[in-house]
């Protein structure tokens, strides 16, 4: 277990610079679309006894989030394994 650990630890510490700032910057903006998903289903919830168009926009940003987050993070190690690879 503490060798898989370190393994993993080691890789990520790897990462060239271009594909680091991909991760952290997709993670970012998906984070910030989870957040807006957030305070809006709060505010759908509180304030407008729960309209469904409010909570339809809710469900579809905290969705996008969700799909950038992976994006980001696959397309970075993607990007690593081929920039290593040339």
């Amino acid at each position: 277990m503490n060798s898989t650990i370190k393994k993993i630890v080691t890789s990520i510490n790897s990462i060239g610079s271009l594909s680091r700032k991909i991760i952290i910057h997709g993670v970012q903006f998906a984070t910030g679309l989870l957040t807006i998903a957030l305070v809006l289903y709060f505010i759908n919830n509180s304030l407008y006894n729960f309209d469904y168009n409010i909570a339809f926009i809710t469900f579809s940003i905290a969705k996008t989030g969700l799909t950038i987050f992976a994006e980001a993070v696959i397309g970075g190690l993607v990007v690593d394994h081929f920039v290593k690879k040339i």
